[in-house]
């Protein structure tokens, strides 16, 4: 989901597919996208599983890929983006990530993020 303010602003339109497992974040996300007035077509959700994954990254009219979710499935996104000369950003295993900036409170970001991956008392996504 971290990319898509990017890729909005950047002038392409998105297509989101969320997890089969946690779909409702990402469904109330689209909704508010929709009421802040983002038309329609710019930022689309589909559902599905394998089927939808390989069809979103077989179609000819999508340009590039982003992938977040487990290790072997970010291998078979990067592999076959790049047989097909996708751009791909395929993060396996990937956890919450962040920029700490210079000028941070140290001992209130680090605390801020120990809270982000382990404040359900074991292992939590951000998509969740």
């Amino acid at each position: 989901m971290w990319t898509v303010p990017i890729a909005l602003v950047m002038g392409n339109c998105v297509i989101l597919k969320p997890s089969e497992k946690v779909p409702m974040t990402m469904h109330y996300t689209a909704n508010l996208m929709k009421q802040a007035g983002v038309p329609d077509g710019v930022f689309t959700m589909i559902h599905g599983t394998k089927d939808a994954v390989q069809a979103l990254m077989t179609h000819k009219a999508i340009q590039a890929v982003t992938f977040v979710g487990s290790s072997p499935v970010a291998k078979l996104v990067s592999n076959t983006c790049r047989e097909l000369n996708k751009r791909c950003t395929a993060l396996g295993g990937a956890k919450n990530h962040l920029v700490a900036l210079e000028d941070c409170q140290v001992e209130s970001a680090a605390s801020d993020i120990c809270v982000s991956f382990a404040g359900c008392a074991g292992r939590r996504c951000m998509a969740a």
